[in-house]
């Protein structure tokens, strides 16, 4: 049987400037779910205080060894234009019975960008390389983080999670082909 790929490779060597340059912005296309009834879920959640790092491994010593919930976003970080950010990733480190850590998830994934163990994860962060934030918030002892994720992942649908939502969210999302 032949690889696809090798099929492919005839094809791709053929293409023109113009149709690589739309294949690779077609690359970086994302699908935000922006539903203002699901907003009203912000009032279910626990004042946060956030914070973020630029997502470069060097920024890893400023990230603490607590548990708490993340977002990965592409964020512009420039005065030239409005406060722009797209969240296009939110995850969770440790649990009321895990002691995993914000530190620990963070390198998690630098390890996914170098070693693409997690394809769809190193797509986000290599395609977006030099514009990824990695906001954090830390969670108090008792709190249950993936609550909080779960909510978070309701308010904002984000386009890089998959298999995280709550049972109702992943049917309505699949039933509308999101997921």
């Amino acid at each position: 049987m032949s690889d696809p790929l090798d099929l492919a490779r005839p094809h791709l060597a053929n293409m023109s400037e113009e149709e690589k340059l739309k294949a690779d912005v077609l690359r970086h296309k994302t699908k935000h779910v922006l539903y203002p009834p699901f907003f009203q879920l912000i009032n279910e959640l626990p004042d946060l205080e956030w914070r973020k790092v630029k997502f470069t491994a060097d920024s890893r010593r400023h990230i603490p060894k607590e548990k708490g919930v993340y977002a990965f976003a592409i964020d512009l970080g420039t005065s030239k234009l409005p406060g722009t950010s797209y969240i296009l990733y939110v995850g969770k480190a440790g649990d009321i019975n895990s002691d995993n850590t914000l530190f620990n998830r963070f390198y998690d994934y630098i390890r996914t960008q170098r070693r693409n163990n997690r394809p769809r994860i190193h797509d986000m962060l290599t395609l977006w390389k030099d514009h990824l934030s990695y906001y954090y918030a830390v969670v108090a002892d008792g709190q249950s983080t993936g609550e909080l994720e779960e909510k978070l992942l309701n308010i904002l649908i984000p386009p890089y999670n998959k298999g995280d939502f709550s049972a109702e969210m992943s049917s309505l999302l699949r039933g509308v082909n999101i997921i």
